[in-house]
């Protein structure tokens, strides 16, 4: 009977040192960036660089989720890798004209109601930083740049300004700019990152561009991306940050 209940106690015990070491290799796994040394981490890259700027873009939420609950896909999500390339069909080739473009796949958040901007700056912003060094080191040989996002593309795209920019002065100093368009930049984010700059005119050079756009049906307080926040913004159209209405046939 002792032998037995002894044999019992070692098998829970074992159990639990299996299930626990089980758990920190998940929870490893899940915090450890993308390999961006695999090619198939990236949007197609560019065929040759024969351009003298580079542009480095972040597509916005490209799959969806009926979690409720804080949930990030995998890099391999088949949503996410059909949507993506969409998003960048429509918007990064606007660059093309004058740059070569290199797009990471990164792992998102499903835009939950909770705590988004903190799942966000987690595994979303790791991916992207991890991303961009690679680029930084591997790709972009010396060539200054242009940083372009969108929503939580531009959500992911404001961390790694405020950290690995501030890190990285040598870097920094060779950004022509930073798109960081449908997520705000508040106050409050500029004074906290004094490294940064705002775009004042249209000749400004190592500055973000940001603002803001939503439908007329949209009621005042209820767009999701702005999380309640107010951003400084500059008019794409005008290029000032007056609050001059800009019409249409501008």
């Amino acid at each position: 009977m002792e032998t037995t209940k002894i044999n019992i106690g070692l098998r829970a015990c074992v159990a639990c040192v299996v299930l626990v070491i089980s758990i920190f290799c998940e929870k490893g796994n899940a915090t450890e960036a993308t390999d961006y040394s695999i090619p198939a981490h990236w949007l197609p890259l560019p065929a040759t660089t024969n351009k003298a700027v580079d542009v480095f873009y972040l597509y916005p939420t490209s799959w969806t989720s009926t979690n409720p609950n804080p949930e990030v896909c995998a890099i391999d999500n088949p949503s996410m890798l059909i949507k993506a390339p969409e998003s960048f069909a429509i918007q990064a080739t606007a660059f093309e004209p004058i740059g070569n473009i290199y797009a990471p796949f990164y792992r998102q958040d499903n835009l939950s109601p909770s705590n988004r901007l903190e799942i966000i700056a987690d595994i979303p912003t790791l991916d992207a930083v991890a991303a961009f060094d690679y680029y930084i080191k591997n790709f972009n040989n010396g060539r200054p740049f242009i940083l372009a996002g969108h929503s939580q593309g531009s959500d992911v795209l404001s961390n790694l300004l405020a950290g690995y920019m501030k890190a990285h002065p040598v870097v920094l100093a060779r950004m022509i700019a930073a798109y960081v368009i449908g997520f705000p930049i508040t106050a409050e984010y500029l004074t906290n990152n004094l490294h940064l700059k705002f775009a004042e005119g249209p000749g400004d050079t190592g500055v973000i561009i940001s603002y803001n756009t939503e439908a007329p049906d949209v009621l005042p307080g209820a767009n999701p991306v702005l999380s309640g926040l107010i951003g400084v913004v500059i008019n794409p159209l005008t290029w000032t940050r007056a609050e001059t209405l800009a019409t249409t046939n501008q």
